[in-house]
């Protein structure tokens, strides 16, 4: 029963704080294009505030491992909802500010890889390895959840009732998340290496990504996915439905739908059955397939029947958050199993580091890639490269353990 309460409080606490993140990353967009009326200050702001959080994630990660992470997700939950109630106080007082804003939205934003590495952290610490993957099938489906709300619930509130109350909103979400937090049973770190200097903390964390060669190859992977897959939101999807095929809105509206069903569907899976980790070769291959074959399909019916080619899109949609998730949820759980659990924060901070880096990178390449091959012919070429990559990582896999 108290490992049982453990999992539903750190969930809790985590679909919590999303859904109030989620809420404020919906507001602040229309908040400034009301107040500065331009998308290039929108965007501006946006890159400023993301750049400085990248970065620092492996100093973040080495700063955290000797803290206690049950603590470090409580103090970011305070620390959010005392830059938040200084917003309100602020817009009360002076109304819009920019810089103002943008400080505030800074820090939240450093703050926000703190908690995001912490839960990742912490999940060994506070169940038994066996029931890691169910669990992180569980999150993956109160996540997605969270996503899935806070667009919605987030337009709803800053249209009906204003930007101050969708951040008053924020500040109670993160009072309960600190409940929830505060219930957690946490076996606190036995490491030792607080004794070694920063440097050499750090330097150590990419030496155990690279001394184990099979969780060098999942890492590889996830890069890989971070790189290929990731882009498929900003670049493949729009410019495939929009560019080559010109469906109205509402018809690409659905593409995301599908996908997300797919992710919750996957996820309910894994949480109930434990069985991701067994077919997650399988996605692999899966999802650089759905990629070909929707290049395929789209070079075939694009004079034909594009409106086979949409009913058959969906339902490739639909199949690759299933296939994503199956790949998303295992390699995570491998991750929280593989590594020792004194050095985790420093390993996930140094994975979100080079993820961050990557999803732009790949979403630059795909945009280039799109303009000179057209989007779906780069789309296939991404399965393709994606097909090769999986190939030779779990032939490598299979050489060592042999």
């Amino acid at each position: 029963m108290e490992k049982k309460l453990n999992e539903i409080s750190f969930i809790g606490a985590r679909f919590i704080n999303l859904l109030g993140s989620g809420i404020y990353n919906i507001c602040i967009p229309l908040f400034l294009l009301k107040n500065t009326g331009s998308v290039l200050v929108t965007s501006v702001f946006f890159s400023v505030i993301q750049l400085p959080s990248i970065f620092l994630l492996p100093f973040l990660g080495v700063w955290m491992e000797n803290k206690n992470l049950k603590y470090c997700l409580i103090f970011s939950n305070a620390l959010s909802i005392f830059l938040f109630l200084l917003l309100n106080i602020s817009l009360i007082n002076y109304g819009f500010n920019f810089y103002f804003l943008l400080a505030i939205s800074f820090v939240e934003k450093i703050n926000s890889s703190m908690f995001n590495v912490a839960s990742s952290s912490i999940v060994s610490r506070i169940i038994s390895k066996d029931k890691i993957a169910k669990l992180n099938g569980t999150k993956s489906v109160f996540d997605n959840i969270a996503y899935l709300m806070a667009p919605a619930l987030g337009a709803v509130l800053y249209g009906n009732l204003g930007f101050s109350f969708a951040v008053w909103l924020n500040i109670f979400s993160y009072i309960i998340s600190i409940v929830l937090s505060l219930i957690l049973d946490y076996i606190p770190n036995s490491s030792t290496s607080d004794k070694e200097s920063f440097h050499i903390r750090l330097k150590k964390g990419f030496k155990i990504i690279a001394a184990d060669k099979q969780l060098f190859v999942f890492f590889t992977l996830f890069m890989v996915l971070n790189f290929l897959v990731s882009p498929t939101e900003e670049v493949f999807a729009p410019g495939i439905m929009k560019s080559v095929y010109n469906f109205d809105d509402t018809l690409y509206g659905w593409t995301g739908t599908a996908v997300s069903a797919g992710v919750i569907v996957a996820s309910v899976v894994i949480g109930m059955k434990d069985k991701g980790n067994s077919i997650m070769k399988l996605s692999l291959y899966m999802q650089s397939g759905i990629m070909i074959f929707t290049g395929v399909f789209s070079i075939i019916l694009l004079k034909y029947n594009p409106d086979l080619f949409y009913f058959i899109y969906l339902i490739l949609c639909f199949l690759s958050g299933i296939f994503a998730t199956f790949v998303n949820v295992p390699l995570m759980s491998n991750f929280q199993i593989m590594v020792d659990k004194n050095y985790q924060a420093r390993f996930f901070s140094i994975l979100s580091f080079f993820s961050s880096l990557m999803i732009p990178i790949g979403t630059l390449f795909a945009g280039v890639m799109s303009k000179a091959l057209r989007t779906d012919i780069a789309y296939l070429l991404n399965g393709v490269i994606m097909f090769v990559i999986v190939y030779m990582a779990f032939r490598k896999i299979q050489s060592k353990n042999k």
